[in-house]
């Protein structure tokens, strides 16, 4: 599951965030309205996007930047990675 902010524990926000992460991933790419909801996952801090390809609206490659830390996490084919550093595929056990 993707984080998000806090105040989205409310139910009728969990309700419009599940709505619109599920719009946003049944597409070829990652829709750039999900920056409204996504957070680091470390700090809970904003999130920059860096868009390296796109299509339309969507976001196919390019990676979101928090605004905190510096954390990088990618989006490789339409799917942003919010995994931690430690959890990602590559990362020495």
């Amino acid at each position: 599951m993707l984080p998000c902010r806090s105040r989205c524990h409310d139910l009728r926000r969990e309700t419009w965030v599940g709505t619109l992460l599920a719009h946003s991933l049944d597409s070829t790419g990652m829709n750039e309205s999900l920056m409204d909801i996504l957070c680091c996952p470390l700090d809970k801090q904003d999130l920059e996007l860096e868009v390296v390809r796109r299509d339309d609206d969507e976001v196919l490659d390019g990676r979101l930047v928090c605004t905190e830390c510096g954390e990088e996490y990618p989006i490789e084919e339409g799917i942003p990675n919010l995994l931690p550093p430690d959890m990602r595929e590559g990362a020495p056990a």
